[in-house]
């Protein structure tokens, strides 16, 4: 049940005050209503909401927007990519909108400068899709079950479409000094609380969890997720964003999320005191290839005297990075988990350079020991989606 007789007034300047030059007046009308077309009509509307029946006014422009939710079928066709509005389309609740299109960018972003850079193949441009594609059509199915969840707030009051006499007594009772009036709202909280799906849904907003051969999965099982979308659990396991976790070095405090600096290096691998064997591996990788991986250090004891690492701040990274001692964990540029190891390698590190190997599809990364040369001048490794 949607109320088509409510509206919203918003300023659009140029005086930006209450002497606004030109208002925008939002409503709803019932898409088969051929009505909503007719200036005229549409005018005597805004007199009756605004009850200013003499109101001198000239209606400028007229959009309609219809309430859907679309998704593209496919992300990308040859040299051609979709992200943002142009790959879905959805309600505004849950406030996904943006969300969603700024991790579509951020998803297609490094993948394309990795490409254009020689640093991958033109393979890694299909995980795009394949990453994107389910959480745009979960965030899109999230925003209308949101949107059809506040039918249940008018059904609470018990408002009936066009019986405005009846609807002003629902709400007087609502606010009744009796038993009746007391029960009414307490049933009523209990209702709006159910709209915290939308409010509170941080797993639907930082809990999705990709998958695709941009990452290297070490066998473990998702964490069991909350249904109701509110309660996010942080992992580091391969296809999930990287826990967020206060850090602090030479007097200086970030997050775990800063370690990425796409200007000086591609990836981030975190290790702790007893990781030597798998940043050794890393600086090897940036020296041979064109590749650059970032080793931070995090201590996981504060009595550590390994001056160029970053202490814990609050031990909540020793709590949250799911590796033992002498583990690691690779970063992607958009701050999500490529692969990790539960401890220091078994025989050689050279597991890492697979793990980049495999998500990049270069050949190049290599990191033995026997080839130290510096890459120079590199040729790009992109074919068809780019250079056709």
């Amino acid at each position: 049940m949607v109320h088509f007789d409510c509206g919203a007034l918003v300023k659009m300047g140029p005086t930006w005050s209450r002497h606004c030059e030109e208002w925008a007046l939002i409503f709803g009308f019932p898409v088969n209503n051929s009505k909503r077309f007719d200036v005229d009509v549409l005018s005597t509307r805004i007199r009756q909401l605004l009850k200013l029946p003499d109101l001198q006014m000239e209606v400028l422009n007229v959009s309609h927007w219809e309430l859907e939710r679309t998704i593209a079928s496919k992300y990308s066709e040859g040299r051609v990519f979709v992200a943002g509005d142009a790959a879905h389309k959805r309600s505004p609740t849950t406030g996904l909108g943006l969300n969603t299109a700024i991790e579509d960018a951020c998803n297609l972003a490094w993948k394309l400068a990795f490409v254009l850079q020689g640093k991958a193949s033109s393979a890694l441009l299909d995980t795009y899709a394949a990453e994107r594609r389910p959480v745009g059509l979960r965030n899109c199915d999230w925003a209308l079950f949101t949107f059809s969840n506040f039918e249940v707030l008018q059904a609470a009051v018990g408002l009936l479409p066009g019986q405005r006499e009846y609807n002003i007594k629902r709400f007087e009772r609502i606010f009744e000094d009796s038993p009746q009036g007391e029960a009414i709202r307490h049933h009523l909280q209990r209702v709006i609380s159910t709209q915290d799906i939308e409010f509170s849904a941080h797993n639907i907003e930082l809990g999705f969890v990709y998958e695709s051969r941009a990452v290297v999965s070490d066998g473990t099982r998702k964490p069991t997720e909350d249904c109701t979308g509110r309660s996010y659990v942080p992992t580091t396991r391969p296809g999930h964003r990287l826990p967020h976790a206060w850090i602090e070095k030479d007097q200086k405090v970030i997050s775990t999320h800063d370690l990425i600096n796409l200007g000086q290096h591609d990836f981030v691998l975190i290790v702790d005191e007893a990781g030597d064997a798998w940043a050794d591996t890393a600086r090897r990788i940036s020296e041979t290839s064109n590749v650059r991986i970032h080793v931070a250090g995090i201590r996981a004891r504060r009595h550590s005297n390994r001056q160029d690492f970053y202490n814990d701040h609050d031990n909540i990274w020793v709590k949250l990075r799911e590796v033992g001692d002498g583990g690691a964990v690779l970063v992607r540029p958009d701050n999500f988990v490529v692969w990790r190891s539960f401890g220091p390698p078994v025989k050689t590190a050279d597991e890492l350079a697979d793990a980049v190997r495999a998500v990049l599809g270069n050949p190049a990364v290599s990191g033995s020991e026997t080839d130290k040369t510096k890459a120079v001048d590199r040729p790009s490794l992109a074919n068809s989606h780019l250079d056709s």
